[in-house]
């Protein structure tokens, strides 16, 4: 349905509320883990498409959940509280949603540690006037976070994602149409595909990726792979994760993609999701490509035969810094490291661990006493 057919307040989805939990779950430890840790910063969140904050059927959107969120953090930390304000700003292009937003947030206004700012524009306006009012996140690296949920595939082109995540110190949770994308490239001309696409990736690298060929779900996947091989070859930009929000198997919803440059970031984004989960109301899906399928988060079997096809023949290093292994387990998979992968993958006898500890307990793996870990080669023939 087009956002214009939407009215200023409609009924959300089950799945637009769950995507608001998240985010909230989310801010907290977020707000919280900064507060205390970067003196005198500046934590700037941005709500990109903020919404009228209001649906028939849930009392509140992203901007109070952002707000709540800020809130509690700074409740938590008490006098451990280090960094400078939160400051919070909404972007919303239409008047009537921007006019609802603005007096639902009202009573957050004055709020002790908060900083609250409204735009009536929309997201690429709106965040070049953010830059110039609160310009510490965005030009020297202070803390910055940006939700970025439009209405569709278009209003959020790759050349404005490329410029949050340019900042040291950002991250970026989009709400990616990849439905709405698939659909603009088998519209071809009908859609002005080829200037929308190359604004959606910021370069023509979709024009090698999505094929006439493909069944519409592998397109909508392919669409959704190329945006995250896209974001991971940012500087810097080493943790992407995208997951699809399903009510059942098969159901597609939506993909949240999230990106940052530490994997701290991710850790906190997937113990949000987790913690939704936890109601069985939704269930997370793997995005790939060719198999997508829903995951859980306590069951590591089958990642954990596709970490060993990935790894294959190599002996890698399981360094407390520099650690191929534990990065794949948080870009690749539920998991918020490879132990329990690993764990099985060795009671299977398909790796062999090297400890600097002659003593160590098989099916542990902590950082410091594993030096590397062989992936062995299986030569029988044997297919997961």
């Amino acid at each position: 349905m087009s956002t214009k057919n939407l009215g200023v307040v409609w009924k959300a989805e089950p799945h637009t509320i769950a995507k608001t939990e998240v985010l909230r779950a989310y801010l907290v430890a977020y707000f919280q883990i900064l507060g205390i840790s970067k003196p005198r910063q500046t934590l700037l969140y941005v709500d990109g498409f903020a919404g009228p904050d209001q649906y028939m059927n849930f009392s509140h959107g992203s901007p109070t959940a952002a707000l709540k969120a800020a809130q509690e953090a700074i409740a938590n930390s008490q006098k451990r509280w280090v960094a400078d304000d939160i400051h919070c700003a909404f972007i919303e292009p239409d008047p009537k949603r921007f006019e609802n937003m603005d007096k639902k947030i009202h009573p957050f206004r004055g709020a002790r540690g908060l900083k609250i700012y409204v735009y009536n524009a929309d997201f690429v306006t709106g965040l070049a006037v953010v830059r110039k009012d609160i310009p510490a996140p965005l030009c020297e690296s202070h803390p910055l976070f940006v939700f970025i949920d439009p209405f569709g595939a278009t209003g959020a082109p790759f050349s404005v994602v490329r410029e949050i995540l340019n900042s040291g110190c950002s991250e970026v949770l989009i709400n990616l149409d990849a439905d709405g994308i698939a659909r603009i490239y088998r519209a071809k001309d009908e859609a002005k595909h080829e200037q929308l696409l190359t604004t959606i990736y910021g370069d023509q690298s979709w024009s090698g990726e999505l094929t006439d060929e493909q069944p519409f779900p592998v397109l909508c996947r392919k669409a959704l792979d190329l945006y995250t091989k896209r974001l991971r070859s940012l500087t810097g930009v080493r943790y992407v994760f995208s997951f699809e929000m399903q009510k059942q198997a098969g159901a597609l919803n939506y993909f949240l993609v999230f990106a940052s440059k530490h994997p701290l970031g991710l850790v906190k984004m997937k113990e949000a999701m987790k913690r939704i989960d936890q109601d069985g109301s939704y269930r997370f899906a793997d995005a790939n490509v060719s198999q997508p399928s829903l995951f859980r988060f306590d069951d590591p079997q089958q990642y954990a035969r596709l970490m060993h096809r990935h790894f294959e023949g190599r002996c890698v290093s399981y360094g407390t810094v520099e650690n191929q292994i534990n990065d794949y387990a948080l870009n690749q998979t539920p998991f918020l490291n490879a132990k329990a992968m690993l764990t099985v993958l060795e009671k299977e006898e398909l790796i062999s661990v090297i400890s600097h500890d002659a003593k160590r307990r098989k099916g542990t793996f902590k950082e410091g006493v594993i030096k590397e870990i062989q992936f062995i080669r299986t030569t029988d023939g044997f297919q997961f």
